[in-house]
């Protein structure tokens, strides 16, 4: 396949994915930050305030169709990291429609392989484009940031979709209460979100992601005291990896070159 075809086809296939994603939960007269806060509030504490499912997800989708967009100019249709990573951008657009479909059928364990398998091809969309690792132009590394962002946002989606299919399938959680498991998780996740800040090239925009969901908690759980301390100290120990990160001259603009 030409490289002209090849970028075509992606932004065809994003863009397509992206309307589809967006249809399915409108179709459903709903949208994923609803049915999870409705079916699973007080036994799942772990979901963010509504707020936070709709803003986030305009920026990753926008963030999506506009690498689409950038990858199909004339000039950058030959980029090496953007060949690599097409076939990974097109099953990923496809597996996140296809989760949003399967979510708003209240089949939530049935999400569980599929979430897991976007995760992945999320991972393999970061490493073929070589965030942090390849000098890239200006525009490059903008466009890279909702990629970040998307992957942090997958990676708190895990934990939360893993322990509502759980609790769907009617786990009782060895018997600790739903308020305890989500200190659990909230503790794991802040600990999640410092593994993928290392294991990714010090990627800042990973725990400020974490943070962000983190204060929609405690925005929507702030009178549930475990679950608030539990936000709070995962917040607090990401805001000082950020600030960390910044006080010995990171930024936001691994490899700019221009």
């Amino acid at each position: 396949m030409s490289n002209k075809t090849r970028s075509i086809l992606t932004l065809v296939v994003l863009i397509l994915g992206v309307i589809a994603a967006n249809y399915l939960g409108f179709r459903m007269n709903t949208d994923t930050g609803d049915i999870a806060n409705q079916t699973f509030d007080n036994t799942n504490y772990f979901f963010p305030a509504t707020y936070v499912f709709t803003t986030i997800w305009p920026v990753i989708y926008a963030g999506l169709v506009g690498l689409a967009i950038y990858q199909a100019l004339p000039a950058n249709r030959d980029n090496p990291r953007f060949r690599a990573a097409a076939p990974w951008l097109m099953l990923n657009i496809f597996l996140n429609a296809l989760w949003v479909w399967v979510f708003g059928q209240e089949a939530f364990v049935s999400t569980v392989p599929i979430m897991l398998v976007l995760v992945f091809t999320t991972v393999m969309i970061y490493r073929k484009l070589e965030i942090g690792r390849a000098p890239v132009g200006r525009w490059e590394r903008i466009l890279q940031i909702p990629i970040s962002i998307y992957l942090a946002w997958l990676s708190i989606a895990t934990v939360a979709n893993i322990a509502s299919a759980l609790i769907a399938a009617g786990w009782n959680g060895f018997g600790l209460s739903a308020e305890v498991w989500a200190l659990v998780m909230l503790l794991v996740g802040a600990g999640l979100a410092v593994f993928l800040y290392r294991g990714l090239g010090r990627d800042v925009v990973i725990p400020l992601t974490f943070i962000y969901a983190y204060v929609g908690v405690i925005v929507r759980y702030y009178d549930v005291p475990l679950v608030l301390v539990g936000a709070i100290i995962g917040a607090v120990i990401l805001a000082g990896l950020s600030v960390l990160h910044f006080r010995q001259g990171g930024s936001y603009a691994l490899g700019i070159t221009n």
